[in-house]
């Protein structure tokens, strides 16, 4: 009987340790978890929260405010004029009124220049200075998902315009994390702390 526990005990002891020899050896360098799991996350909140982000569209507003005033006043003046038409013709000699609505033609074809050219510009503009914040973005969303892994980001935003999101779990949704991560990691001077998720 004492033989039969001995082999016994000889045996357990000889599994460990071609176990053990066969257990990798720990890794020089930890890491990252490995990506598994599908997040999502809103472009749209992005886009309005992360401090860098917002502080490049409110300089640009700032910058162009003066043009679209312009563009502003331009339409007051051109809905002035087709109410005047339509309120005055019968008053008016039709001399007059092919006069004004020649006058409103040209202020449209203006108009319509004006936009255009502002609206080239702006976008322009806008593209060149939010390219390096977006690539920012992009790098520390990288570096974001690694450290949780995460292996699948889903754009909410994308996703409700194109009507391919039906339903999702509020609980897989990691825009309040990424933007305090973003922002704690990126201060922008003047803005205020970032939020708690």
């Amino acid at each position: 009987m004492n033989t039969k526990i001995i082999q016994s005990v000889l045996v357990l002891i000889a599994v460990a340790a071609v176990a053990r020899a066969q257990q990798p050896t720990a890794p020089a360098k930890p890491q990252t978890a490995p990506a598994k799991r599908l997040a999502l996350i809103n472009s749209g909140v992005i886009q309005d929260q992360v401090g860098e982000y917002k502080a490049k569209i409110e300089e640009l507003n700032r910058k162009y405010e003066p043009q679209v005033k312009g563009l502003q006043d331009m339409a007051d003046r051109i809905n002035a004029l087709e109410s005047t038409i339509k309120s005055q013709s019968n008053v008016l000699t039709p001399a007059r009124v092919a006069e004004m609505t020649e006058q409103l033609a040209q202020m449209k074809r203006d108009y319509q220049r004006k936009a255009e050219d502002l609206q080239a510009e702006g976008e322009r503009v806008k593209n060149q200075a939010l390219d390096p914040v977006k690539k920012k973005m992009s790098a520390f969303m990288q570096d974001f998902a690694a450290r949780r892994g995460i292996a699948v980001m889903v754009d909410l935003a994308a996703g409700f315009e194109a009507n391919t999101i039906v339903w999702y779990d509020p609980r897989a949704d990691i825009t309040l994390e990424f933007v305090t991560e973003y922002n704690k990691a990126n201060p922008v001077p003047g803005a205020p702390p970032p939020a708690k998720p």
